[in-house]
């Protein structure tokens, strides 16, 4: 993984940021506020609603047929995922189906989003695949970190151990694998390219949970979903 570590090392400290936020610190301890962390699955709902589309749209700038199966079996994770959050995990939480249908975007889950559609819109495998992949990798060295813990709040905990879980690890591997393979194989422009799509991702992901963590909406913009 020679190109996916080098990028990985040079984020490290707005990824340690990210991994001991107070926001994820609280998912630990059990002391995040019910109404920050409804804020955050609300704004992750959305936030993956799009994920989904720009995976979509990288099977489009790729031939190879293998990939291509990666990439069914990482849209048939995702919708498994989303039919059980839908069906157990959000109705625990308090989240109805209505909420989900009216959600909003708040101004970090829409600069993530944009963000990646415009990796998308690039048109290179290699540039999009980067721009996704410090969600997967974030949250398994999330998992790891806080395997050991015991969160007194079963929501809270439920999630972190989904992150830890075999099958999330082997998943996140095989999207390393995808994007240095794609880093591999491209020319020095592209693979920068990668690289800065890559770091402002981690970035973002900061922006995330400051947001869940604040409950970030717009001041004064209305009805942002486009």
């Amino acid at each position: 993984m020679e190109f996916v570590k080098i990028w990985e090392e040079e984020a490290n400290d707005v990824w340690q940021e990210s991994l001991k936020h107070p926001f994820v610190q609280g998912l630990v301890d059990g002391t995040l506020e019910e109404d920050k962390f409804i804020h955050y699955l609300l704004q992750d709902y959305y936030y993956l609603t799009h994920f989904v589309r720009v995976i979509k749209l990288a099977k489009r700038q790729v031939c190879d047929p293998k990939i291509k199966k990666e990439l069914n079996q990482v849209l048939r994770r995702l919708s498994a995922s989303e039919l059980s959050m839908r069906q157990t995990f959000y109705p625990r939480a308090g989240i109805k189906e209505q909420n989900l249908l009216v959600v909003q975007p708040s101004p970090a889950a829409y600069h993530y989003t944009s963000h990646l559609y415009r990796t998308a819109f690039a048109d290179e495998f290699g540039v999009t695949m980067a721009s996704l992949l410090p969600c997967y990798a974030l949250y398994a060295d999330m998992g790891n970190l806080y395997a050991k813990e015991k969160s007194p709040n079963p929501l809270y905990q439920e999630l972190l151990t989904s992150y830890s879980a075999d099958e999330y690890q082997a998943a996140v591997f095989l999207q390393k694998e995808l994007v240095e393979n794609a880093a591999q194989d491209a020319d020095k422009k592209v693979r920068e390219q990668m690289r800065k799509s890559f770091l402002i991702s981690a970035e973002l992901e900061v922006e995330f949970f400051d947001m869940a963590f604040q409950k970030q909406m717009w001041r004064g913009v209305k009805n942002a979903t486009i």
